[in-house]
């Protein structure tokens, strides 16, 4: 089983009050119940659905109201981006605070080692995190309660072992559930003797194992990658310009332009604009004009307006009096707001939009991200209009500058980690 299906089941089943009850227990006392109610948990469900069209098409899955789907086929990548995704934006405010900075450690800490590549930075962070989370998810939920025995799943436990299991093996997405999944999937498609399909399905693996040992080895011998589409424009280092354009220049003799639409990331992502993505309402696209940028060493967030190619002086000793760079141009958000961020152990990245405008060389551009249209009430008491930042599991994740809680009590824990390398 997938253990982020099994942790969604778990934290869904207590906040809803569905979990066993044991018989000297009381589910009315369950102060963390806060969706038991009906009418909370359809609200709950609708706020899950009305945040899909903010997520980017390159997040795969758009996300159903949970509260309709959780017991119709709801897929284990959809909890994946409720429960350490959507979850902590959307439960801010509606979980009581002690259970909420549990949730959100958990989070994070399962965040870090989402990703393909750690460094040992995150993965000390990571297990610091997790080890708290179980800790402190004892205290709160089972309190030594024989009759609350079942909240503890082996899944709880599991989450102290990833940090030094990366250690021992890499990194746990390259070896999860997903990449079984689709590989034993791939060999039943090529089983072409039902008669026999085990002695089939062996024989089909071998041959995988030889082909991919002879790729390694000769890769001149693999099928060359398909080729950009009609009208692209390759500029290097896994960045594309890719159609619509402008058909006419726009703007003055020296400054005249043409609008690119979307923009081809090197991890895969396509870049979209406001340009073109504002002409479909809402309801019909998939928002993905909002990226993380490096802007002068600080990482940002802003809303691509377009794309284009911008007529510049050239360098001192060029031939060339003008040459033309690749840039967009982008609308920032605010820098996150420090006080949420560090209570949420950076989950709750929450930012305005400002009028604050900036010329970038598209390859500054990092990943595209989902800015959801959230209300929160901060801590300092301001409730306002916002947007919450979320990255796709699996990409590389930003150390948003603002310190972990949970250290000054784990040091055993890091000793351990410590043990291991």
């Amino acid at each position: 089983m997938h253990i982020a299906g099994n942790l969604s089941d778990l934290n869904i089943s207590l906040w809803r009050g569905t979990m066993d009850c044991g018989p000297l227990d009381d589910v009315e006392s369950w102060e963390w119940a806060v969706l038991k109610n009906r009418d909370a948990w359809d609200a709950h469900g609708e706020s899950v659905e009305a945040a899909g069209p903010y997520l980017p098409g390159s997040f795969d899955r758009k996300l159903r109201n949970i509260a309709e789907k959780l017991n119709t086929n709801y897929k284990t990548w959809e909890f994946q981006l409720y429960t350490f995704g959507l979850g902590p934006a959307l439960l801010y405010g509606v979980l009581p605070q002690p259970y909420w900075l549990n949730y959100c450690k958990l989070v994070r800490g399962f965040q870090l080692l989402c990703q393909h590549r750690i460094t040992t930075e995150y993965l000390r962070h990571a297990h610091v995190l997790l080890c708290n989370w179980e800790k402190e998810f004892e205290s709160l939920y089972y309190r030594r309660n024989e009759d609350r025995l079942q909240f503890i799943r082996p899944c709880v436990h599991q989450v102290n072992h990833l940090a030094p299991e990366t250690l021992r093996k890499g990194p746990p997405i390259c070896y999860a559930q997903w990449t079984m999944e689709r590989t034993i999937g791939n060999l039943g498609q090529e089983i072409r003797q039902p008669s026999n399909p085990y002695a089939n399905l062996s024989r089909e693996g071998l041959r995988r194992c030889q082909v991919n040992t002879l790729l390694s080895v000769l890769p001149e011998l693999n099928e060359p990658p398909k080729g950009l589409p009609t009208g692209s424009v390759d500029l290097g280092d896994g960045y594309a310009l890719l159609r619509k354009r402008d058909r006419y220049f726009q703007g003055r003799v020296l400054h005249r332009i043409k609008k690119w639409a979307r923009l081809l990331l090197p991890n895969g992502q396509i870049a979209r604009s406001a340009w073109q993505e504002t002409i479909k309402p809402l309801e019909k696209i998939r928002i993905s004009r909002n990226v993380k940028i490096d802007l002068d060493g600080q990482v940002r967030f802003g809303e691509i307006l377009y794309f284009t190619w911008l007529s510049v002086e050239a360098d001192p000793g060029d031939k060339e009096d003008w040459q033309f760079v690749n840039v967009a141009l982008i609308q920032l958000y605010s820098t996150p707001d420090e006080s949420l961020l560090k209570l949420s152990s950076q989950t709750v990245p929450s930012c305005t939009r400002v009028d604050e405008f900036c010329v970038l060389d598209v390859k500054k551009i990092l990943s595209v991200v989902a800015m959801v249209l959230h209300t929160p009430t901060l801590p300092s008491g301001a409730t306002e209009p916002r947007f919450f930042m979320m990255e796709r599991p699996g990409f590389d994740i930003s150390n948003l500058g603002v310190p972990y809680s949970g250290y000054l009590d784990a040091e055993d824990d890091l000793d351990d980690l410590n043990d291991l390398e």
